[in-house]
């Protein structure tokens, strides 16, 4: 028995070493790659433009084949749909596999009015300002209003509160553009690329390397608003502000010289509030900080308008290390480990604080986890 059991152990370390040496080894020409897209002044399809209302663009990629005999097209990704703005900057990134000997990898980048969304939700959506990393001010339009009376356009990661579920191939087309990925990735003009729109308007693609880290998982975070500087009068007086914030990460593009930020996460308004409790929200470090959790982000605290545009109350430095490190350990209103949001003067010589920032919770926890969590 003990030599057919040895010649049994024998044949299968055979099979395992055959199975391995017969494994093709991956590619190290293979990455993965994130594309970020933001438009600006794009042609209004809205139905009543005329009454002041606006498009709710979002935006389809797709892989296009290299046979230019077949039309065989894949579903690469989709954004999140910005509510009423035609300057929208999408918080949804999509991320694809690339391989460098590939000679074409072609892409269609489609930009669709939701008509179904406004139906459904109504106005909203106005203009913002925002900064770059130097201080200048420049126009931005983002969405505002919460999605479905739920709170926010929370579309990051969760599939269960991605708004695109309500797009459809009978979207009007607002814009459509071509791109190859290994063009733009070697492109001298830098990372993020402008493309002029047949149809009106700009579109800009941003690709970068997606994996810069070897942190892995998903960030769970709760942020609790305190002492939000309150610039709004009101009734008799009575107002008080709509805050929101928006987290986005810093990208260097070496060939321009320019620094430029993503946002990344989008939280729901709370209405009329100073101390709000924002809902919590996860999202993969991948998409976050490109798995790297000291990566540079900055979250910005906005007043959300009804008419008009969001006023930007202030701004913070931060990185996913900084937030752990940070988490509320002297309850919900601790704010000796709160994150301040400032803002600096026009001659740069005060500092107002604008926010704190409580961080309730902020873990890093494995995908696996958060199936199992889905799973329940």
């Amino acid at each position: 028995l003990d030599s057919h059991v040895a010649a049994l152990c024998r044949a299968l370390v055979l099979a395992l070493g055959s199975c391995h040496l017969l494994a093709l080894p991956q590619s190290n020409t293979n990455m993965r790659v994130q594309i970020h897209l933001r438009a600006e002044k794009l042609t209004n399809l809205a139905r009543g433009k005329y009454l002041g209302r606006r498009s709710s663009p979002y935006c389809t990629i797709v892989s296009k084949s290299e046979n230019t005999n077949t039309n065989s097209t894949k579903v690469l990704g989709r954004t999140e749909v910005i509510h009423a703005n035609t300057f929208p900057h999408f918080t949804k990134s999509v991320i694809i596999e690339y391989d460098e000997e590939v000679a074409w990898t072609h892409l269609k980048i489609t930009i669709r009015d939701c008509r179904a969304l406004r139906s459904i939700i109504g106005r909203g959506g106005q203009r913002r300002r925002s900064r770059d990393d130097d201080g200048e001010e420049e126009q931005q339009r983002v969405a505002r209003k919460p999605f479905f009376g739920l709170g926010g356009i929370h579309n990051n990661t969760d599939d269960n509160n991605d708004n695109s579920n309500y797009c459809s191939d009978n979207d009007p087309i607002m814009g459509e553009v071509d791109v190859e990925v290994g063009e733009l990735l070697k492109s001298d003009n830098g990372k993020e690329q402008k493309f002029e729109l047949s149809t009106g308007g700009t579109l800009f693609v941003f690709i970068t390397e997606s994996i810069q880290g070897t942190d892995r998982g998903v960030l769970d975070c709760q942020i609790r608003g305190l002492d939000v500087k309150n610039i709004e009068s009101g009734l008799l007086g009575l107002g008080a502000v709509d805050p929101y914030f928006v987290i986005s990460k810093k990208e260097n593009d070496t060939k321009k010289g320019t620094t430029c930020y993503y946002d990344v996460y989008r939280s729901e308004h709370v209405h009329d509030i100073i101390n709000p409790f924002w809902k919590p929200f996860q999202i993969d470090l991948e998409r976050l900080c490109n798995n790297d959790v000291h990566k540079q982000l900055k979250i910005t605290v906005w007043d959300q308008q009804d008419r008009g545009e969001d006023r930007w109350l202030g701004e913070k430095d931060t990185t996913v290390a900084e937030m752990m490190r940070h988490v509320a350990k002297r309850g919900n209103a601790d704010r000796e480990s709160a994150l301040r949001v400032e803002a600096r003067s026009e001659k740069g010589d005060k500092i107002d604080l604008r926010a704190l920032l409580v961080i309730l919770k902020a873990d890093v926890i494995s995908a696996n986890r958060k199936m199992a969590k889905k799973m329940r």
